[in-house]
């Protein structure tokens, strides 16, 4: 029977708990891509305005991704709910300052930046407060459901993601966008305050024997993951680098190209990526069922595969129903991604807050540099979406190549 770590929190709190975390976390984030061509005038950057543009996104970006192992290093030793609590003050002290600041470049980085650093700390600890609270203790084993209630938090997350952009056209007509920031970050700082009150304060710390398990375990960890490196965990490697660079890439300019390829004003495109990112929301859910019921190779060569048909159709394609529809099929797409891999890092370790960290150095890492390509190709030339779009088909090809060398039905658990 599941039971959580969290000995005075139960494991249905520990997930509801998360899931509100997570979903508030991630908004301040996701407005940003929304909203890149305000930014752009409204910070005046001339002809190198898609360069600067595309340095706030890497910056981001870095810094949700580069803390990570540390910031799973320490989940593993430390209190994961206060580190969940404390992301949620970086997110909303970030879009406090962004919400007061003047047009400068630099404040708007340096913003941003903790914006990133608040969903970086949030995903090691938040992932191992929600494994952990469906191990069984008997047997040290995880739900058979284990899939599935990760993509059930995820499900938080992608919600957050789509709430961004939604309020971004509800609001961009009565408020400019740095007044949206200041909005958000008073509900981010209030939850983080109720988390704390009502939740966190009553996770039991780390037990001293745990903390002397996993020290020790340590050598034993290094062992195992180089015997796992080969074949499999490099073939994840690879498959995580290529699907996390096609993402960064798309993803930064989507809003975009519907407003200048496309012809849907700003507001409406935000509407647009929002909306989709809402129903982007079940890919979570059939990606748990998926690995639960055909293993988690079947459900990332399905997600690799469409996404590199969607993404060639967004392109082609006009009639706004039409790009609709693609668009919901590329974040549904996306979001299978997530718990599929989430389930096969907490199969093939006991330290579960590094592996998670481990993971989200390498996405966001990779992420980062999407903005930045894309900000140099479209400075270079603005008809260069094309080439956008063809390089983010030809990484989607071979990422579903690379996971096609693994042999088997593997659902790559050691």
């Amino acid at each position: 029977m599941p039971i959580s770590q969290k000995k005075d929190i139960s494991a249905k709190s520990s997930l509801i708990s998360a899931f509100l975390v997570h979903l508030f976390v991630e908004i301040p984030y996701f407005i940003f891509p929304v909203l890149v061509l305000v930014v752009g005038e409204d910070l005046n950057l001339g002809e190198f305005m898609w360069i600067g543009l595309g340095s706030i996104g890497t910056i981001g970006a870095l810094a949700a991704g580069l803390p990570a192992p540390l910031v799973g290093w320490f989940s593993d030793r430390s209190r994961r709910g206060m580190m969940m609590c404390l992301s949620l003050i970086l997110s909303a002290l970030g879009a406090f300052i962004i919400g007061l600041s003047d047009s400068s470049l630099v404040i708007t980085i340096f913003s941003f930046g903790l914006i990133g650093l608040g969903v970086g700390l949030y995903h090691p600890p938040g992932l191992s407060w929600v494994a952990s609270a469906f191990k069984d203790e008997e047997n040290g084993g995880y739900s058979s459901y284990i899939n599935r209630i990760l993509g059930v938090h995820g499900v938080g997350g992608t919600i957050g993601s789509a709430v961004g952009p939604i309020s971004v056209f509800f609001l961009l007509n009565i408020m400019n966008w740095r007044q949206i920031y200041l909005l958000w970050s008073f509900p981010l700082f209030l939850l983080s305050l109720l988390f704390w009150v009502f939740v966190a304060r009553f996770e039991s710390p780390r037990e001293k024997e745990n903390n002397i398990h996993v020290k020790n375990e340590s050598t034993n960890f290094r062992i195992k993951l180089k015997s796992n490196i080969s074949p499999t965990m490099l073939i994840i490697f690879v498959f995580m680098v290529l699907m996390s660079l096609t993402w960064g890439m798309v993803s930064f300019v989507l809003a975009p190209f519907l407003s200048e390829v496309k012809g849907f004003d700003i507001s409406h495109a935000a509407l647009f990526i929002g909306v989709s990112h809402l129903f982007g929301a079940s890919g979570q859910l059939l990606g748990g069922v998926m690995a639960d019921k055909y293993t988690e190779k079947v459900a990332l060569l399905f997600a690799s595969a469409l996404q590199g048909v969607v993404i060639l159709g967004i392109y082609i394609l006009n009639p706004p129903a039409v790009l609709f529809a693609l668009y919901m099929i590329l974040f549904i797409v996306n979001a299978i991604f997530w718990p599929t891999t989430n389930s096969f890092l907490a199969k093939n370790t006991t330290q579960i807050g590094s592996a998670f960290g481990g993971f989200m150095l390498t996405v966001n890492v990779v992420r980062a540099a999407g903005p930045t390509i894309d900000g140099f190709l479209i400075t270079l030339n603005p008809s260069n979406y094309l080439l956008i779009f063809v390089f983010a088909v030809i990484f989607s090809i071979a990422a579903f190549l690379t996971l096609t060398m693994v042999k088997g039905k593997s659902d790559f658990s050691s």
